[in-house]
């Protein structure tokens, strides 16, 4: 059997479109997080957890020092951005290195919160911004792992539409 391991150890931001190389320190791409509600009845002898929807989503930017373009950019709670933060998928087998593949996570979302500087003597400056997320896509060698948009009620997994017959039923 022969093992491969995958590694991704960095990434580039963009902001409407705007490389922001070096900027970033951080970034937690969020995904599709499942809500789940408990339900029991009479006769049963336990209690089953069933699907209810997907929670909010929210990501964290750490940035790597005091930047007034971003500082600005977040500002706004109003101002919807894109973002994208692409890396560079490392595959190992016993033979060293057979592959590098493009990593691409997409989302839409708007600043929640800008991120209050933290000042320190003789360090960098660096805040950390919160986005609230609506729409977010996930893709590996540009095969889509998953697409998720709560204002379009769509969830796709693995090319799978998770929500159609609920759309359908719902009359839209």
């Amino acid at each position: 059997m022969n093992i491969q391991i995958n590694s991704l150890t960095n990434a580039n931001i963009y902001i409407d479109g705007v490389g922001l190389l070096g900027r970033a320190e951080e970034i937690d791409i969020p995904h599709p997080k499942h809500k789940m509600i408990d339900y029991k009845g009479l006769g049963m002898a336990g209690t089953a957890e069933l699907w209810a929807g997907v929670d909010k989503l929210e990501s964290k930017i750490k940035w790597s020092s005091f930047d007034a373009e971003t500082l600005t950019m977040s500002a706004s709670p109003f101002k919807t951005h894109y973002f994208q933060a692409r890396g560079n998928l490392e595959q190992y087998t016993s033979q060293g290195r057979s592959a590098e593949l493009p990593v691409v996570y997409m989302m839409t979302g708007v600043f929640k919160d800008a991120g209050a500087p933290s000042f320190r003597q003789h360090q960098m400056v660096e805040t950390t911004s919160t986005v609230s997320i609506y729409h977010c896509e996930l893709f590996v060698a540009g095969v889509q792992i998953y697409l998720y948009d709560v204002f379009a009620n769509i969830y796709i997994v693995g090319g799978v539409d998770q929500l159609a017959n609920f759309r359908s039923n719902l009359g839209g």
